[in-house]
């Protein structure tokens, strides 16, 4: 840790009822075709995917590595507090070339500990508000188990656009997004947890999405998952140049997913995993500070005046050196799923 912004600044409110805490990573992420959630010790049965956080990222990785593991790109430093893994299919261009994010903004949101949407006796009550489960890991986004299903949790937008999130990346580039925007893959994870499963057998189940059902406009989370914990998002951002759209305004890139669902258009099947592996002192930290407090805690700060080390700009700054990179080839027995 060091001292916030080089002179123990203090963050200020986030909103009424809520806390968070967020933090930058690089876009200078490992590729492989493996998933370790999905296909634990299975090297290369996966379709090609980036990550970032955390260096060890293979079919291998398990928390435990992971804990392991200090080299990461989200908090760059000789011991890194936080080790935990985040990884997306790969944005592809028409040459095979995988298109870099500039950086991924990481986001960990909650209502604040004494806000209603925590107590059990109050009206707007979501659920029992705790904290990230350790070494817990999960699947957000589309769903490869259920492709034709509404996705929830992952759409794109654009900084030039239209100001709606879309499900593909046609309906982005349709939407007035043009050269010199920024482009951005947003995933939200689920912010209910069943509290008893660190996993699951589709990678899902033991998480879910508050909701609405009640008619009362106000969000719950379901009595099968009556936990409320802190709601990861990721929003990887990526430069948008000529060469990804082409002349019928169409996407000219695409995720290296997206040939598991039939009929899918350009980027409609982006979706995140996760893999927790906090140092527990720093994430108790941001909580407590953060989260609990409610305060607006950016670039790593942690509420009490310190910072994570390398948290608030990625190591090369904030637009990557090299946006496009060649796939690296698909092992022999590559599935794609």
């Amino acid at each position: 840790m060091q001292v916030a912004w080089g002179n123990g600044q203090r963050p200020g409110r986030y909103g009424e009822h809520e806390g968070a805490f967020r933090f930058t990573c690089g876009g200078n992420g490992k590729l492989a075709y493996d998933d370790p959630v999905v296909f634990p010790g299975q090297p290369g049965r996966s379709h090609l995917h980036l990550a970032w956080g955390n260096e060890d990222f293979s079919a291998t990785t398990t928390p435990q590595s992971l804990a392991a593991s200090a080299a990461n790109n989200c908090n760059a430093t000789p011991f890194a507090l936080n080790r935990s893994l985040y990884w997306m299919p790969a944005l592809v261009d028409e040459s095979g070339q995988v298109v870099r994010p500039d950086l991924i903004s990481v986001y960990y949101k909650r209502a604040m500990a004494s806000s209603p949407f925590c107590n059990p006796g109050a009206r707007e009550f979501i659920g029992i508000c705790t904290g990230l489960p350790n070494q817990i890991r999960f699947i957000f986004g589309w769903d490869a188990d259920r492709p034709m299903s509404k996705t929830q949790g992952a759409s794109w937008y654009c900084t030039g656009g239209d100001g709606r999130h879309h499900d593909n990346l046609d309906a982005v580039f349709a939407s007035g997004c043009k050269p010199g925007d920024t482009l951005v893959a947003n995933t939200q994870g689920q912010n209910c947890w069943d509290g008893e499963n660190l996993d699951s057998a589709d990678h899902r189940s033991h998480m879910a999405y508050a909701n609405y059902r009640r008619g009362d406009g106000l969000a719950r989370c379901p009595s099968s998952h009556p936990f409320h914990i802190p709601q990861q998002e990721n929003k990887a951002m990526f430069t948008v140049t000529a060469d990804m759209i082409g002349p019928d305004g169409r996407s000219r890139v695409k995720l290296a997913s997206d040939h598991m669902m039939r009929g899918a258009k350009p980027g409609q099947t982006l979706h995140a995993d996760y893999m927790e592996a906090w140092v527990a002192q720093a994430k108790a930290l941001w909580l407590t500070h953060c989260i609990d407090k409610g305060l607006n805690c950016s670039g790593g700060e942690l509420g009490n005046g310190t910072q994570l080390v390398g948290a608030a700009v990625p190591a090369y700054g904030m637009k990557i050196p090299k946006a496009r990179v060649k796939a690296p080839p698909p092992p022999a027995q590559h599935s794609g799923h």
